[in-house]
């Protein structure tokens, strides 16, 4: 797994998931809420700065070809 600095691109309350976007990865990752460490309600805005882990995702998966973890507020 890859620790690195990003941002995130889109976030869905409802669905509980959405995208980040590194320079050090070739794609956008999928980020699920139960993968976010922060107190309070787990959710994030456009634009908001993280560090993560990320693995790759099973090819194709929800159009996603990389996964995040232990999602971290900057």
């Amino acid at each position: 797994m890859q620790n690195v600095e990003g941002e995130c691109v889109w976030w869905s309350d409802e669905d509980g998931w959405g995208a980040l976007r590194s320079d050090d990865v070739e794609s956008e990752v999928f980020a699920h809420f139960s993968n976010l460490s922060m107190d309070g309600c787990h959710t994030l805005q456009p634009g908001d700065r993280v560090r993560f882990d990320v693995e790759p995702f099973p090819p194709g998966q929800d159009g996603y070809f990389f996964r995040a973890h232990d999602v971290t507020p900057v």
